[in-house]
């Protein structure tokens, strides 16, 4: 990554080309809703056409944006999963800026851009009309904004940070994390980082921002006709319905388990005539299985490096919570914690001295490998039935 620093515009050019084409890659396939979309779609269709909401247990900002694609380009697959695919294609520059604003090294925001390109889960989360690629996609929109505040002071960016928090929590209430981890570089930002706002700068840019576009998510409800009891009434059911959900599931994982990659799941699956297709959301092993240690390496530096400080903690932030959540949990909801991990997996790479540092290449090649090697159940492409055991690598992945 140190050499591809001194053209960092064409690599990152590169990685964003790489990125679209494995998103936009026969979209439309398969032909039909898949896992969640069967909510998703079906809500966005909903809210263009005035009738009832089905999906209901979130807030509205991602089933508005799914929309827009189906206003676009119709009710298909295409239309649904069209702006997904966008926002997934443009995390990739937004991971870059993030890196390289955190650390002030392009050769860093290359890395994480570079993670998170090789990262299958984000194939899969982009190719779907569903949550989870519009929240991560804001949140790391925040947290870039919310460094270059402090690299150049200016109270603008953070107020921005703020209004790309507020969309992530207009996409899942888990964006709730982002707020936090913006709060915590704001702290974080003391002489020796940054400068400091005054208070009615950071509440500004932290609470009212993010409340006001939180709201604007809304706007859509009130044109239909609904007023502030039955938004307040919506959100008491919102909270019950998490607080309460005793469904089961047999891809349901426990929250300790995703960095291991112990229990990824099939979206869709089809076989016949000796052929199958499937979409298997499951990330990269390579990467996935170096990003806890990576973690743990940062906890060493926080001290010394705010932007390993800022990845510790944030990535606590965003994932422990979940050990208190007492509903159904999947591997999907492991995917806004992986840019913190990233950071700090990053900043270990490139820290690599000595002997280990022959390993690097062979390390990004063999993350690139598996990225290829997983890519036929990503993006549900036809292949031979019997292959389905190369794709299984660890017994419970089935």
């Amino acid at each position: 990554m140190q050499s591809m620093a001194r053209r960092p515009g064409w690599w990152l050019l590169a990685l964003v080309l790489l990125s679209a084409g494995v998103r936009f890659w026969r979209l439309g396939d398969p032909p039909k809703q898949v896992f969640d979309e069967i909510y998703y779609a079906r809500t966005a269709h909903e809210y263009l056409t005035g009738q009832p909401i089905y999906e209901w247990t979130h807030p509205p900002l991602s089933k508005l944006l799914v929309a827009v694609g189906i206003r676009a380009a119709g009710f298909d697959p295409w239309g649904w999963r069209v702006v997904p695919a966008v926002f997934g294609t443009l995390m990739i520059p937004a991971l870059y800026v993030f890196g390289t604003l955190a650390t002030g090294r392009p050769s860093s925001g290359l890395a994480v851009a570079a993670l998170g390109t090789l990262d299958s889960i984000w194939v899969v989360e982009s190719r779907i009309a569903k949550p989870e690629v519009f929240l991560a996609t804001f949140s790391v929109l925040a947290y870039a904004l919310a460094w270059a505040a402090v690299r150049t002071g200016r109270w603008g960016y953070l107020a921005a940070a703020g209004g790309a928090a507020g969309a992530a929590c207009a996409t899942k209430w888990t964006g709730l994390a982002s707020l936090a981890a913006l709060g915590f570089l704001v702290a974080l930002a003391g002489p020796g980082v940054g400068r400091r706002w005054p208070g009615w700068a950071v509440a500004a840019s932290l609470l009212v921002v993010p409340l006001a576009v939180y709201a604007a998510s809304y706007v859509p409800h009130v044109a239909r006709g609904e007023n502030l009891a039955d938004l307040a009434r919506l959100h008491v059911n919102m909270y019950r319905y998490h607080a309460t959900l005793q469904a089961t599931h047999p891809y349901a994982s426990p929250w300790w388990s995703w960095p291991l990659l112990l229990r990824p799941m099939w979206y869709y699956y089809e076989a016949s005539s000796g052929w199958m297709k499937g979409i298997f959301a499951v990330g990269n092993p390579v990467i996935w299985w170096a990003v806890l240690p990576a973690v743990v390496a940062a906890l060493r530096q926080v001290r010394n490096s705010p932007p390993l400080a800022f990845a510790a903690v944030g990535f606590a932030l965003s994932y422990l919570p979940y050990a208190f959540v007492g509903r159904l949990l999947f591997v999907y909801h492991f995917t806004p914690v992986l840019p913190f991990g990233y950071l700090a997996l990053a900043a270990g790479l490139e820290s690599a001295r000595g002997p280990l540092a022959r390993w690097i290449r062979g390390y990004w090649t063999a993350a690139a490998l598996v990225f290829l090697y997983q890519l036929p159940v990503l993006t549900a492409y036809p292949v031979p039935a019997t292959w389905l055991r190369w794709w299984t690598l660890v017994r419970s992945w089935v």
